[in-house]
C-alpha cells in the first residue's frame, strides 16, 4: 500500500468510529431523555389530581361513568357537558386533565 491509500483507509475508518461512538453517545443521551420526560409525566398526573381547578372535569367525568355503569346503566348528558367544558377551558387558554405538562 502507498502513504496516500493508507491515509485514506485510516481516516475512512476513523470517520466510521466517530459515527459508531456518536452514534452510542446519542443512544445514552436518548435514554436519559426518555427517563426525564417519564418523570415529567409522573409530576404531571399527581399535580393534575391534587390540583382543584380540574374539580369539574372530575365531577362530569365520575357522573359519565357511572352512567355507564354495566350493573345500572342509566342516562346521562356528562359527556357532552365535558365535552363542552374542555372546549370552553382551551378557548380561555386554560389547562384541561389532559393537557401536555
Amino acid at each position: 500500500m502507498t502513504t496516500e491509500s493508507t491515509i485514506i483507509a485510516a481516516a475512512v475508518a476513523l470517520w466510521f468510529a466517530q459515527g459508531w461512538y456518536l452514534n452510542t453517545r446519542l443512544e445514552r443521551v436518548h435514554k436519559k431523555l426518555d427517563l426525564i420526560l417519564e418523570q415529567f409525566d409522573g409530576l404531571r398526573g399527581y399535580l393534575y389530581e391534587k390540583d382543584p381547578q380540574f374539580d369539574d372535569e372530575r365531577q362530569l367525568l365520575g357522573e359519565l361513568d357511572q352512567s355507564l355503569d354495566e350493573e345500572k346503566p342509566s342516562f346521562s348528558f356528562a359527556g357532552m357537558h365535558l365535552n363542552y367544558l374542555i372546549k370552553k377551558k382551551e378557548q380561555q387558554g386554560r389547562r384541561t386533565l389532559n393537557s401536555p405538562f
